[in-house]
């Protein structure tokens, strides 16, 4: 039986049975509940696969110019973009 909030109600006597099944049915609620340590890995596994995000995001193969160039900034932008959206999912 599960765990029933409103038992045993006021004014009522108690009865055993009613009782071991409140006991049992808040029992499978504790333990149907991760762990600290499940949690904890679940979390671990979660951070380190998260820089995955970026991996498909190419690297720029750019030299700097000595003077300012439109178009390289350009790239520059346009791959910041690249990266913000990738790691953003």
């Amino acid at each position: 039986m599960p765990f029933d909030p409103n038992l045993p109600q006021a004014n009522t006597e108690i009865d055993a049975v009613q009782m071991r099944a409140q006991l049992n049915g808040l029992n499978d609620l504790i333990s149907a509940k991760p762990s600290v340590g499940e949690v904890a890995n679940a979390v671990s596994l979660g951070i380190q696969g998260s820089s995955n995000n970026s991996n498909a995001v190419g690297q720029m193969s750019l030299s700097a110019d000595g003077s300012y160039n439109s178009s390289q900034l350009q790239q520059v932008m346009d791959k910041l973009d690249e990266l913000i959206l990738a790691l953003r999912r």
